[in-house]
């Protein structure tokens, strides 16, 4: 399973402009090559967003792909300069085993549970079963605040997936905004306590809620930032001052972040735009212990199995 695409062509790497160069897909086939995959049984699409959705069609052309979920057969934002992602990705969508991901469903991996926890603007209302903490009250909503709606509609259609491995669990909510993220874990907590947390939207403010971010207790948390694309500081804090964090990885150093808020080096991915292309490796165990590794310097760090009946003090 591959969540979202990235950018198409050579959108993203500053001076170069050769044509014929397609740096997301050329990344994804290379990682995808050294983990043996050659078939692609589901191709996640969070949602209609160039960063996101831009290389679909690039890839069927490479590898297999048996199904495309994605938020429905149709893109929330008209503008020319908006749905180009989805103009390019609709004929490939037309041709291959498409789903609509609805809220509670299950994409049927082996060996895996990967649940569906938002799309198309819906987000589940029950807590989820087996998941540690879920259904808690959470404390964290009595004086939480809300934001104005999300000036970007494309990102209120996310596909948010929870993925599983026995006892490992990890957040990944493409780029939901932050009263989702609020509806989520308010009241109660409806998705439990996680592993990793993959941020949202990049780490930009219109997401980040802390009463999901706090209640979620993930050990550890990836952001999928650029330079000076998300890494916004006052998200990073944020995550950094989580209840039960042990580190924070980034795709990026980020410009905006400056020394005050950013992870320390050894788990930043790329030091600057220039320094393109690395990436963080992820490794889980069966006992739901897991390993994250730095492809740029080698940094690889441990991290232990925890109790699949754990809770999280913040939800109490």
């Amino acid at each position: 399973m591959l969540v979202d695409t990235g950018f198409p062509g050579n959108q993203g790497m500053p001076g170069t402009s050769a044509p014929g160069i397609t740096r997301d897909a050329d990344r994804i086939t290379k990682v995808l090559k050294l983990a043996n995959v050659t078939v692609l049984d589901y191709v996640v699409v969070t949602h209609y967003h160039g960063d996101h959705a831009g290389n679909a069609a690039e890839l069927a052309n490479r590898i297999p792909i048996r199904h495309f979920i994605d938020h429905g057969p149709y893109t929330v934002e008209l503008q020319p300069n908006r749905a180009a992602a989805f103009v390019s990705y609709q004929p490939v969508r037309e041709k291959a085993h498409a789903i609509t991901a609805k809220p509670g469903d299950r994409i049927p991996i082996a060996g895996l549970d990967v649940q569906v926890v938002s799309s198309a603007g819906e987000l589940i209302t029950k807590p989820m079963e087996g998941a540690p903490g879920a259904g808690t009250p959470n404390s964290l909503c009595r004086d939480a605040k809300l934001k104005d709606q999300d000036p970007t509609p494309e990102n209120f259609e996310s596909v948010g997936v929870v993925v599983r491995y026995n006892n490992f669990r990890l957040l990944d909510l493409g780029d939901l905004t932050w009263n989702q993220e609020h509806e989520l874990v308010c009241p109660n907590n409806l998705i439990g306590a996680f592993d990793v947390f993959h941020t949202t939207r990049h780490g930009d403010p219109h997401a980040g809620a802390p009463q999901l971010v706090h209640a979620i207790h993930a050990r550890v948390a990836v952001m999928n930032n650029g330079e000076r694309k998300g890494g916004d500081p006052e998200y990073w804090q944020i995550v950094h001052t989580a209840p039960g964090l042990q580190d924070f990885w980034q795709i990026h150093r980020s410009a905006a972040g400056g020394a005050d808020h950013n992870s320390p080096e050894q788990v930043l991915a790329n030091l600057n735009e220039v320094d393109h292309g690395h990436y963080i490796k992820m490794s889980v165990r069966p006992d739901g212990s897991f390993s994250m590794t730095n492809e740029r310097n080698g940094f690889t760090k441990d991290y232990p199995a925890m109790s699949k009946n754990r809770h999280t003090s913040a939800t109490q």
